[in-house]
């Protein structure tokens, strides 16, 4: 054993007498010191800078979230010896202090002789005007069985208060439900019929993702399943960060990764990614079959885990204790449904046929009181998209079960406000609830039951509408604001790119009952800027999970550390086709400028459209084959309504407007061009609570200022003679202004790799 120098007796002597009070019930901010009682220099490290600082703030947890535990690690140094300790931290939630200045009115609709359930929740404004949905405490429970019909008064009061709240529920001999047709406007195409051409951001992106997805491991990506049902593991690595042997969120990275290997088979057409995905499929079959026959386990189960943590969620375990097991199950059901949809695999199907069962075995078992408090509960009720996966595995199989388990996910905190028009988004988690309005959707389409329609139209609007940053990306620190509170929330957590991954998923599912220019706009502006901005430079797999907007940060991309956005970011860049074009009858949409192909065999149509980003005004469509056509051309946002159509080299002047679409009929031949000339030029777009906060735009790109500054930049732009104030460079290979006053440069957020930049900054 080695001598233990003068410098390590000290750093140990501080190390020992450091006492930071009682770290199991943190209320208040803490005293971090920087220098020991015997002369060591301390430096101090947050795992989790949402709830504590490595300056010592503390941010507790909203009510209703629970307390989070944080390590906090301290590195002490004295001369050339150095040393770490790590310091778990319990930080208690916010008591609930909530002031109520309004609680909104619940109408609710029952039939007689059936048992029928109060929501759970009510929608209430603070005198902060803060809109939330909070948790009810009904006298007599949330259970009602209505022998006769009338009008009737339910009370209750809100959780943890004496506030009193309570509901008129008229009772009639059938319950209302309005059913509507289910069929779609337009119809996306076959992922297969587009391809993306060489040369592009896009097809560079998908390029760099495929070429990671050959260098996987499959069966390291196998590992925990195997481990999980006790079979042989091949001598794989354990998978690592989210995924590694000792988290509770293990398995989710091979449900997204197996989803990946279908959309780049679909969009690529690749015979090894197809190989790749048949054979994860085929053993996670051998890993279903080895469940079944293991005591302890049900029929039908399947994960990277056993199901402790589904008990437990039962018990109203919170997280970090769990972490979201129905969200790891979404993520293998995704895969599996995607594994049947792209690559016709029956196995997929069989293997999620009998997941499918054994969801609806567990929960139905279960009362609603139980479901609804489960569902609510941060992070360890985080069920992803189970609802959505179930209700598509229904449209297959036709099982009633599996629509039955697709409605037990309804979840009253997020759906009560919804239904009813409200944007009570404000405190909830973001990427936990964009992902359930999906599965609204998708109920609505194998149903016809309005009210999901609905929900998700609204769910929509308010998040567009009121949330979103100048990117497209929604959420700080993974949580809705209030409505219209973006310039206030301007940090290195911003953002999440799930959330922009599952509402660009919403934006086209729902485009396909409403083809509105408006929806298309929304899906142009985040995959510009969001999803293409969140790729790696490099074939690593990696991608952004936060996309930082405020001052001087850099980008971050996670390609070891299996997190969420590392999971759909290995499926992101294999979607770029899906939106570009849509279709009806004799009718295309181009909803979207990126060069592409598109095979349209039923009319015997192909068509080639060229984009130029130096000059994305600019777009070509060239055709081949021949035939009536009505061509419908998004009429973008940032164009101002300035527009120019040119049919083989003639200016066309009665182009109609149809829902922001420009709208071209006749017969068409081969070899008819279509030149388009969108207005395009440099705009600010201003952050709605803080109007001196703005972004610069050049048509579909949101530009950053290249600066490692950590202050907002204060320039004295004005929106007048904007273009002024810039130089474009013209020799750069992509697309990049100079600011005229200062030696800054400004280049689309998705041209920003490892340098410091803002997004937003401040007028003068």
């Amino acid at each position: 054993m080695g001598t233990v120098t003068e410098n390590e007796i000290i750093v140990l002597k501080d190390m020992e007498a450091l006492y930071l009070g009682n770290l199991g019930t943190v209320e208040f901010n803490l005293n971090l010191p920087r220098e020991g009682k015997y002369g060591s220099s301390i430096t101090w490290q947050s795992e989790d800078t949402r709830f504590l600082r490595p300056d010592g703030s503390v941010f507790r947890p909203k009510y209703g979230i629970g307390k989070r535990t944080v390590r906090l690690r301290a590195s002490f140094q004295y001369g050339d010896c150095v040393k770490e300790k790590i310091y778990e931290v319990t930080i208690l939630e916010e008591p609930n202090n909530i002031q109520v200045t309004r609680i909104y009115p619940l109408h609710l609709q029952a039939e007689t002789g059936a048992v029928y359930h109060l929501p759970s929740v009510a929608v209430v404004e603070t005198e902060e005007h803060e809109v939330l949905s909070h948790p009810v405490d009904w006298e007599e429970g949330e259970e009602r069985l209505f022998s006769q019909t009338g009008t009737f008064q339910v009370y209750g009061v809100l959780r943890d208060t004496s506030i009193p709240v309570y509901a008129e529920v008229q009772v009639s001999g059938e319950r209302n439900k309005e059913i509507v047709s289910t069929a779609p406007t337009v119809h996306v195409f076959p992922a297969h019929r587009i391809r993306l051409k060489d040369g592009t951001e896009f097809k560079a992106a998908q390029d760099r993702s495929l070429k990671f997805l050959k260098t996987v491991d499959d069966d390291q990506m196998l590992f925990n399943f195997r481990a999980a049902a006790g079979l042989d593991t091949l001598g794989a690595p354990e998978m690592t960060g989210w995924d590694s042997p000792e988290c509770l969120l293990r398995g989710h990275t091979t449900g997204h990764y197996l989803s990946a290997l279908a959309l780049c088979y679909a969009a690529t057409g690749d015979g090894e990614i197809k190989r790749k995905a048949e054979y994860i499929i085929d053993s996670l079959a051998e890993c279903q079959r080895a469940f079944s026959g293991k005591p302890g386990f049900r029929e039908g189960f399947l994960s990277g885990y056993s199901e402790e943590q589904f008990d437990l969620l039962e018990r109203f375990t919170r997280y970090p204790e769990i972490w979201a097991p129905y969200y790891t199950l979404h993520k293998i059901f995704a895969g599996l449904l995607d594994g049947y949809r792209y690559l016709d695999n029956e196995t997929a199907l069989t293997v999620a046929d009998k997941l499918g069962d054994w969801v609806y075995r567990r929960l139905s078992r279960l009362p609603k009181p139980v479901l609804n408090k489960m569902w609510s509960m941060y992070i360890a009720g985080e069920y992803g998209g189970m609802n959505e996966s179930l209700a598509e595995l229904h449209s297959i199989t036709g099982k009633p079960e599996h629509l039955a388990a697709a409605k037990l996910f309804d979840n009253d905190r997020l759906f009560v406000p919804m239904f009813e028009g409200i944007d009570a988004l404000g405190g909830l988690h973001a990427n936990q609830h964009i992902p359930q309005v999906l599965g609204a959707l998708k109920i609505f389409q194998v149903t016809g039951e309005k009210r999901y329609y609905e929900l998700a139209s609204f769910f929509w609007r308010a998040v567009t509408e009121a949330h979103i940053y100048s990117i497209g990306g929604t959420g700080e620190g993974e949580m809705f604001r209030q409505p219209g509170r973006i310039g206030d929330y301007l940090s290195d957590k911003t953002a999440e790119t799930c959330a922009s991954y599952n509402m660009l998923k919403l934006t086209k599912e729902l485009f396909a009952y409403r083809p509105e220019a408006a929806m298309m706009d929304y899906y142009e502006r985040t995959m510009f800027n969001h999803i293409l901005a969140s790729c790696d430079s490099e074939p690593t797999g990696g991608s952004t999970y936060f996309m930082p907007l405020g001052p001087g940060w850099t980008k971050s991309f996670d390609s070891t550390e299996n997190t969420c956005c590392h999971g759909t970011g290995l499926e992101n860049h294999f979607k770029y086709a899906e939106g570009i074009y849509f279709h009806k009858a004799d009718t295309l949409y181009v909803n979207l400028f990126v060069s592409s192909t598109l095979d349209w065999p039923e009319r015997k149509l192909k068509i080639t459209q060229e984009a130029d980003k130096r000059h994305p005004g600019n777009v070509t469509l060239k055709f081949e084959g021949s035939g009536t056509l009505d061509l419908k051309i998004r009429l973008p946002h940032w164009a101002s309504g300035n527009y120019k159509v040119m049919v083989n080299d003639q200016e066309m002047d009665d182009v109609a407007n149809d829902n922001g679409y420009l709208s071209i009929r006749r017969e068409w031949r081969d070899g008819d061009t279509v030149k388009l000339g969108f207005g395009c030029s440099l705009r600010l777009e201003a952050a709605p609570d803080r109007k001196e906060r703005v972004s610069l735009a050049y048509g579909p790109y949101v530009l950053a200022a290249l600066s490692d500054v950590k202050e907002f930049l204060r320039l004295p732009l004005r929106t007048e003679r904007l273009e002024e104030q810039f130089t474009k460079e013209t020799g750069s290979p992509g697309l990049a202004f100079r600011y005229n006053k200062a030696d800054l440069l400004f280049v689309p957020l998705a041209d920003v790799h490892h340098e410091s930049y803002h997004v937003y900054f401040e007028l003068i």
